[in-house]
């Protein structure tokens, strides 16, 4: 179980800092700004201290209109809800955006106080209390606690601490084992200690000498020290507040809104699920807009995939094409406002950051972003996706236990990189359509070269993910390799009539001149056949039949390895080979001598020496 923070929200004025004071003993507003202005302009951190001793964290998140942004940073990590309504008052503009903002957060739990119950009589307090029940009618809070305080009867905040016991007891916050990964909320430097930054730890846990990244910056950092609310710690885990002292990195580098992880995805687009708000009537694609996410706002435009524009109270999948890039994880929100005047239009949930350009009627994408954004197998869901292992771990926020995956033949790993088994269906089939057509153009060759078909259909898979690949038995069921070349399980070089013929011909062409060596245009030039010469030459090369010498000069196999064994033998007895001594042994021209010596050179069999050959020995 994490730690749980509870979140107090409300209109400026209304008394949220003093509910904090009487609950905790502290003074949120911890700015000179604000206590100036007396009201809270940043996040005010504390703790309530229970009687048992059991502590939950508290944020005093501003009330004013201008510092909603940072009152979204406040809700980003809220489990429970104090939301502060005066009795004078009533519920204000800003009351109603804080709990937009929380009900698009996900918050599910929490309770109505109804603050300055001193200040109205009887009646004001009935009316203001049954607008609060009628407003929230159909929302987390309809049937949550309605409790009355008042400065002047200290009980009254005793009355609520109690509730807020027993209610967070009844409160069930699951801790995956996710990654570490805090948003930055302030950034300082203390003199002998350098670089620190504080904020709420999101998920995870931090350890004192973790190595970790700042992020979207990408700077490698170490954990020195960690403290939470004064008190030195070794490990801190999620929902506490958090000061981390960092080496390799200097104060002036880093600013509010970076994010201190282990392992994250970062772009400037991110495709999301859009939540509208029903009191806004339209947002149009390629809007402009404000996202607030975790401790940061960035400005980007909306582009809605399939539609031109989002009706209030809608749903939708859209990208966000951003001014600056971001971090985050799957399932991660975030609010959404107009650009000018600067009012919450709606909220998102983080799904993916695509690699590749935005089409808005890409129906495939689409489906993705779609199952994906419902309680489905997320995993298996981006296993459809080209991304390697440690790119899904950041973007879930955890490890993934691949075994079950692998063993029920749901994916495949190349190396580091998954490949889910409808994805390796669908390249399986692609492989074997294309060797299907390969075969019947190429019907004397072995097959197609790895390096070849990699670059044709698997651009995207190292050498080594492609080896893998082809070494699955899924994939060995109806594909072989042999060597370097690939070619369908079943297939054999079967000559026709007529090739078969044409082979002949090329031996005997071959056979006649024996040891003179001749050039392919001078073979080329005698066939009648010129389409069939050219392919069956090239099979007889590929099978060993003939081979190379250079330019386009070739021999009979049998030929090149009865030089090599008359050159051996002559070497048994002499210690340097001239060019005359190699035609004497093979009875051929001065030039087919240089081409065969040069050939025995290349093979280190032999080496020239000013123009005599020696033995190389073995």
């Amino acid at each position: 179980m994490r730690d749980i923070i509870v979140g107090m929200a409300g209109h400026i004025d209304h008394g949220k800092t003093t509910v904090v004071k009487y609950l905790t003993g502290v003074d949120t507003d911890t700015l000179p700004e604000e206590k100036t202005r007396g009201m809270t302009i940043d996040l005010g951190f504390t703790q309530i201290k229970f009687e048992d001793n059991s502590r939950v964290g508290l944020i005093d998140v501003p009330g004013h209109e201008k510092f909603i942004k940072n009152m979204s940073a406040g809700a980003s990590g809220v489990d429970y809800l104090i939301l502060v309504v005066a009795c004078d008052d009533g519920i204000m503009p800003q009351t109603i955006e804080h709990f937009q903002i929380v009900k698009l957060f996900g918050v599910t739990r929490g309770m109505i106080l109804l603050t300055k119950r001193d200040l109205v009589d009887e009646k004001r307090y009935e009316e203001v209390k049954k607008e609060c029940q009628e407003y929230f009618k159909g929302s987390f809070l309809e049937k949550a606690p309605i409790l009355e305080v008042s400065s002047k009867e200290i009980e009254s905040y005793k009355r609520v601490k109690a509730l807020l016991y027993r209610e967070l007891k009844e409160l069930k916050v699951e801790d995956e084992k996710k990654y570490f990964r805090m948003d930055i909320d302030r950034v300082f430097s203390l003199k002998g200690f350098g670089c620190i930054v504080t904020g709420t730890v999101k998920d995870g846990e931090v350890k004192v000498g973790d190595n970790l990244t700042i992020y979207p910056k990408r700077r490698e950092v170490r954990v020195k020290s960690i403290e939470s609310h004064g008190e030195k710690k070794e490990s801190l885990g999620s929902g506490n507040r958090c000061a981390i002292n960092l080496s390799g990195v200097e104060s002036s580098e880093l600013e509010r809104g970076d994010i201190v992880a282990r392992n994250l995805l970062v772009g400037d687009r991110v495709d999301c699920k859009l939540s509208l708000l029903e009191s806004v009537p339209k947002l149009k694609n390629n809007q402009r807009i404000r996202l607030n996410i975790g401790t940061t706002e960035v400005i980007g435009r909306v582009k809605i995939y399939e539609k031109n524009y989002i009706l209030g109270g809608e749903e939708a999948v859209v990208q966000l094409q951003l001014e600056n890039t971001i971090g985050g994880i799957l399932e991660e929100r975030g609010i959404v406002r107009n650009y000018s005047p600067i009012t919450t239009i709606g909220g998102v949930e983080l799904l993916f950051f695509p690699k590749s350009d935005f089409n808005r009627r890409d129906l495939q994408h689409i489906d993705f972003l779609n199952t994906l954004s419902k309680n489905s197998d997320r995993v298996e869901e981006l296993f459809k996706k080209d991304m390697s292992l440690d790119e899904i771990s950041a973007l879930i926020g955890k490890d993934i236990e691949l075994k079950s995956y692998i063993s029920s033949g749901k994916i495949y790993l190349l190396d580091k990189k998954i490949i889910q088994h409808e994805i390796l269906d669908e390249k399986l089939k692609l492989i074997e359509n294309y060797l299907i057509e390969f075969h019947q153009k190429n019907n004397l060759k072995k097959g197609i070269t790895k390096s070849i078909l990699r670059s044709l259909l698997f651009k995207e898979l190292s050498q080594k993910e492609f080896n893998i690949l082809l070494d699955l038995d899924k994939v060995k069921e109806s594909i072989k390799v042999v060597d370097e070349y690939i070619s369908l399980k079943d297939f054999k070089i079967r000559l026709t009539r007529e090739e078969k013929d044409m082979k002949e011909e090329i031996f005997s062409y071959y056979k006649n001149q024996k040891f003179e060596v001749n050039s392919y245009s001078y073979y080329f030039n005698q066939s009648k056949n010129k389409y069939l010469f050219e392919k069956v030459h090239a099979y007889m090369i590929e099978e060993g039949f003939i081979q190379y010498l250079e330019d386009e000069y070739f021999i009979l196999s049998g030929f090149l390895k009865e030089s090599i064994k008359l050159i051996n033998e002559y070497f048994q007895k002499n210690i340097t080979l001239e060019i005359k001594d190699t035609r004497a042994l093979l009875n051929n021209s001065r030039d087919s001598a240089i081409l065969i010596l040069r050939k025995l050179d290349t093979l280190k069999i032999t080496k020239n020496i000013d123009g005599v050959r020696v033995l190389i020995k073995n």
